[in-house]
């Protein structure tokens, strides 16, 4: 009876640490939230699909970063450097793939700032999503949604 609870006990534990190893995978972040202004931002380094990003965001109690000034641009910027060492590229929440051309962000804002790298957008591919830090100046550039990338997310103070 004794080696039946034991049993019983370690496959439990297996089960559990097991559920909580995916629930930790899906919430990966790297720090803490940081506050700018009445914002505050999260860099998260696990590569992720756009819609992924978005939904881990959500998870975290916040959204795919939406960026409404040359501020707010290099701030994001800021807290990329500074938890990677340079400039990788991350997702933040614009897209147009709901009318191709017709660019927002996730967040229901309107893109009334933008940083797009020259030339872009371009929907090669189809691309509907927007990624930061294509090339130098942390400028945007229109990626496939499919691709996976760290991300950052943002919610209020």
């Amino acid at each position: 009876m004794k080696l039946l609870a034991v049993s019983a006990l370690v496959c439990a534990v297996v089960v559990l640490t097991n559920a909580a190893g995916d629930r930790d995978l899906f919430k990966r972040q790297s720090g803490e939230w940081t506050v700018v202004g009445n914002r505050q931002y999260l860099y998260v380094d696990y590569p992720q699909t756009w819609s992924q990003a978005e939904q881990n965001c959500h998870q975290l109690g916040g959204q795919l970063a939406s960026v409404h000034s040359h501020f707010d641009n290099h701030q994001i910027g800021l807290l990329v450097t500074r938890m990677t060492g340079g400039n990788p590229k991350v997702w933040l929440g614009g897209s147009d793939q709901h009318r191709e051309g017709n660019w927002g962000w996730s967040d229901g804002s309107s893109m009334n700032f933008k940083n797009w790298c020259p030339g872009e957008p371009n929907n090669t591919n189809n691309q509907d999503c927007l990624q930061m830090n294509y090339s130098s100046g942390q400028c945007w550039d229109d990626y496939q949604c499919s691709e996976q990338l760290p991300s950052v997310c943002w919610k209020s103070k």
